[in-house]
């Protein structure tokens, strides 16, 4: 018997019972709290390969649960302390506020920025608590119900009053006189509070406030429940939300009209049956050595390495896998190339259209003199990743030399349109660049913790971040990737991997260290200096002069003060740029070791500006000057020699100008004030 025909049961049976919409996606719970569609329970703590968990709810909407029964928003500081199905809201306090720490002297959370709140908006029942502090030394204005609310933790003193309806839109008339102000949201308490001196309302944050989603832009579960349908979360849908059938079919809304229960069922039984007659034959065939038909049709040949990746990827990945489209098919969705977006040094950029109406953006890649390794991280990482801040890929194309990547369309482009531009504040506003770097980190923890394997993207900056319609930003271009297993986070490179301006040094040079996840930390350093504007300024002071390293210039003015000024900060957003500078500075350290994780970063963005210390400073030339100079890096003692000092000097563009603390090897990051 021909081995083939025996495949065909099998693999039809695999189909039927194994495709991940059949996958069961009943309501989990986390302590009390009830996890079901549009949330999902996620996280490290859950076994993450099972193809069913990213089909039971939206990315945005991905809750973890701690070993402890602690329900948190894509393992983010933020705390789900109930969900409210019905009205589409859930209730939510940061962990630092929940926990009793310092959260009473935490007045300026820009709860809007912090959270990258899409899809999510903050609801109008909250109350508003308002918040004035920095007097810079007078007293605060007269204000019916104000309080000092200064505790002696607190660095400055800080006076509190209750506004009226929280409108995050629609600021509350403050009249703030020399004070800096802010306003939060909070629970709106069952009965009256008049606040008094000291710290009442504390227990106001630590019952959070209400968050809302729009139901209509994530399916009506409620009446495909009511069909007899499960909800789902179809990546590959124009909708994202589908009904899952008793027939096993995916609808739109609900399940009426479903007519083929019966004849499903009937096909199910008779391949199984079939399958299990014939499963002893294979075994007989393969255990006397007559596989190897079996084997070559399983496994056909293909032309390259690269194929054979691609191949050993999609038997990896199984149903999961991105489609596989034929060259004539992604012509076809490109209007034949009709609607250019770029070009680079990478290949050409098409928009195009899948047939269920989904606008993408169709990579060709150039002819590749190599074994297609870009291609193969590419399709390799990304196809990994499920995360609102990562690019979604679509499908891919594999035809000899011909390469393809469809990816989700991003109307806005990449971030380098806005920050390079004349007036990028302008056009986003600080409040809007904030939200887009924290966004990015936390794709970035997404990929450096989260990820079944940890991925380093190695190639971080403004043209790999893409906006989607409501600004939402999305690493994208992997092609510089690596995976090394959860447990670890360092990993050897061979050669450097990167982008000038951004490229860490220990990527350069092992003197400085391995390279690790620690590596994008630099990167998205240099990244959210370049977001603040500095160094278009930087350019201009030192014109006629010796080429500065950008991080010294920014470091020198921000503590002098005086480089806000020069990148056009009013004083109502000089919070939101000095932090944003401060955390930038902390990421690029030269040495790993000094340099915050990504999980750090987001903390740091958490914490009021008070609450961060200034990083050392450093001095590149001393490495100049001393270099036999012994160095302790996170995994090793290396000597930091003449050539390491005159590649990184090479890569960075610097003469004569500081970079690297001082003789003390043991500086630890420490960015938070005692």
């Amino acid at each position: 018997m021909n081995p083939k025909l025996l495949f065909f049961p099998l693999l039809a049976t695999s189909l039927l019972l194994c495709h991940p919409a059949h996958a069961e996606c009943e309501p989990a719970t986390c302590s009390s709290l009830t996890v079901r569609y549009p949330f999902w329970l996620g996280g490290p703590n859950l076994n993450q390969s099972s193809p069913s968990s990213a089909s039971c709810g939206h990315p945005a909407f991905e809750v973890w649960c701690s070993p402890d029964g602690v329900a948190s928003l894509r393992g983010s500081q933020i705390l789900v302390l109930s969900i409210d199905y019905t009205n589409s809201s859930f209730v939510v306090a940061h962990k630092r506020v929940a926990d009793g720490g310092d959260g009473v002297c935490r007045t300026d959370f820009n709860i809007s920025s912090s959270l990258a709140l899409s899809p999510f908006t903050v609801s109008s029942s909250n109350l508003a608590i308002c918040f004035l502090y920095s007097c810079n030394g007078t007293e605060p204005p007269e204000i019916d119900g104000l309080v000092n609310a200064t505790i002696p933790s607190c660095s400055k003193p800080i006076y509190a009053y209750l506004g009226g309806s929280y409108d995050r839109d629609k600021p509350p008339a403050i009249k703030a006189g020399n004070c800096t102000y802010s306003y939060l949201p909070v629970l709106w308490p069952e009965s009256p509070v008049n606040l008094t001196a000291g710290t009442n309302y504390s227990p106001l944050f630590k019952k959070g406030f209400v968050l809302e989603w729009q139901k209509n832009g994530f399916g009506d579960c409620d009446a495909c429940n009511a069909s007899g349908g499960q909800c789902r979360y179809i990546n590959d849908s124009a909708a994202a939300f589908a009904c899952l059938c008793s027939d096993g079919e995916l609808r739109g809304t609900i399940c009426a009209g479903s007519k083929k229960t019966g004849r499903r069922t009937i096909l199910i039984v008779l391949t199984a049956a079939a399958a299990g007659l014939l499963l002893p034959c294979i075994y007989v065939l393969i255990w006397h050595g007559k596989g190897k038909q079996l084997r070559y049709f399983l496994c056909t040949k293909t032309s390259s390495t690269s194929e054979r990746n691609i191949e050993a990827l999609i038997i990896s990945y199984g149903s999961i896998a991105p489609t596989r489209y034929k060259y004539s098919e992604v012509t076809k969705i490109t209007s034949f190339l009709n609607s250019k977006l770029g070009e680079g040094g990478y290949g050409v950029v098409f928009k195009g259209r899948l047939q269920d109406g989904r606008l993408v953006a169709a990579k060709f890649l150039h002819d590749s003199k190599g074994n297609g390794e870009e291609f193969v991280n590419e399709v390799m990482s990304i196809g990994r990743t499920s995360h609102i801040n990562i690019v979604s890929l679509f499908g891919f194309c594999l035809e000899g030399s011909k390469r393809a990547l469809l990816y989700e369309y991003m109307p806005n482009g990449s971030l380098d349109n806005y920050i390079y531009s004349e007036n990028p504040k302008e056009i986003l506003g600080w409040e809007k660049l904030y939200g887009i770097a924290i966004g990015i980190a936390r794709g970035l923890e997404y990929l450096h913790h989260s990820c079944n394997t940890r991925i380093i993207h190695f190639d971080i900056k403004p043209q790999n971040i893409l906006l989607d319609q409501d600004f939402c930003p999305k690493i994208a271009d992997f092609g510089l990737a690596k995976l090394c297993r959860t447990k670890e986070s360092k990993l050897s490179v061979t050669g450097a991997r990167g982008t000038i301006g951004f490229i860490a040094p220990e990527v350069i040079y092992r003197s400085f260290g391995i390279a690790s996840t620690k590596s994008d930390v630099y990167s998205y350093g240099m990244m959210l200096l370049e977001m603040v504007g500095g160094r278009k300024n930087a350019k201009s002071m030192v014109e006629n002069s010796s080429e500065k390293y950008f991080p010294d210039w920014i470091y020198d003015h921000f503590a002098q003060d005086d480089g806000l000024q020069a990148c056009q900060v009013t004083s109502e957003v000089e919070q939101i740029a000095k932090k944003m500078t401060l955390i930038g500075l902390w990421c690029v350290q030269v040495l790993p070791m000094h340099r915050p994780t990504i999980t750090q970063v987001l903390d740091m963005f958490e914490r009021s500006l008070d609450e961060l210390e200034m990083p050392p400073k450093q001095n590149f030339s001393e490495l100049l000057e001393h270099p036999a100079q012994e160095i302790n890096t996170e995994s090793t003692s290396s000597t930091i020699n003449t050539k390491a000092a005159q590649a990184l000097s090479e890569v960075l563009r610097v003469e004569e100008t500081s970079l690297v603390n001082s003789n003390d090897p043991t500086v630890t990051t420490n960015y938070a004030k005692r």
